[in-house]
């Protein structure tokens, strides 16, 4: 049997580098490190990680081909161990609507520019 997906909003597969800081219930700053973005849609994000995010607010950044920085904030939902020893962990967007669109877009559009670009291997297109 199917299992019902009951999200708002399709998710789009990407694979993009993410720098995210961990922030305590006091806005301090607790811990600072980089994932990969798995899936990304307007209101959340699944992001792999090497260990466990166990704050709730997170700020989530990434720098496009171009340098433009794109920061939002976000509330991990979940973080768990995955079979490879990372961690899967879901977090929902906690900007304006307007916001959470940008970022999703952003990100989407620096993943496929990524993606269409060719990889030079001493000096061969691969």
């Amino acid at each position: 049997m199917k299992k019902l997906d009951r999200r708002k909003f399709p998710r789009i597969k990407v694979f993009n580098p993410i720098a995210y800081d961990c922030m305590d219930k006091n806005g301090v700053l607790v811990n600072q490190n980089m994932g990969i973005a798995l899936d990304i849609s307007q209101n959340g994000i699944l992001l792999e990680t090497a260990q466990m995010i166990q704050e709730k607010n997170i700020y989530l950044l990434f720098v496009d081909l171009e340098d433009n920085m794109t920061r939002i904030i976000g509330r991990v939902v979940f973080s768990v161990k995955n079979k490879d020893g990372n961690f899967k962990s879901g977090i929902n967007f906690q900007g304006d609507s307007d916001a959470n669109i940008a970022f999703a877009t952003r990100l989407i559009q620096a993943y496929q520019q990524i993606e269409s670009e060719p990889i030079l291997v001493n000096g061969a297109r691969v």
